[in-house]
């Protein structure tokens, strides 16, 4: 490779992880109209098995429509990305306390994504997030097996 074909891949993938810590940034702040910004027009976010969202406007429209009484605090780390050419794929882990009617939960997933080059830069054309653990903060995470995060009141697609 050359430096300048280095260069460029250490700046896809500075710009790939960017798209990733936005998602976060736009979630926890609630500003849904930020997923534009990452997202390619027809991008796919499935959530496990509990929801898929297909093309932007219905990622911004789900997004959106998180109860205001719902708490989401989401913290991101471990991205590894893939750079092939206009095509990138990533993984990285989360850490996230909701909070809903009293409840607290803890919350870990993996989130699996592929990119794309698009003319408007590096977007984000599929999301599958794969829930760990969620479960009241009371109770811990010692036992997978029970999965709080689908009882949560999450937005209707």
């Amino acid at each position: 490779m050359t430096i300048e074909d280095r260069l460029r891949r250490l700046e896809d993938i500075e710009d790939i992880r960017r798209l990733r810590n936005m998602y976060h940034y736009y979630l926890n702040e609630r500003q849904p109209e930020g997923f534009r910004e990452i997202y390619a027009d027809d991008a796919i976010l499935q959530f496990d098995k509990h929801m898929k969202i297909e093309g932007i406007e219905a990622i911004v429209t789900a997004l959106g429509n998180v109860p205001e009484h719902t708490l989401i605090k989401q913290f991101i780390h471990s991205h590894q990305v893939d750079v092939d050419g206009d095509e990138a794929s990533a993984f990285a882990y989360l850490d996230a306390r909701y909070g809903q009617d009293g409840q607290s939960l803890i919350v870990a997933a993996r989130y699996d994504e592929k990119y794309r080059r698009t003319a408007q830069g590096w977007r984000i054309s599929w999301t599958y997030i794969d829930v760990i653990f969620s479960v009241p903060v009371q109770l811990g995470w010692a036992d997978p097996s029970d999965d709080y995060f689908s009882k949560i009141d999450l937005p209707n697609t």
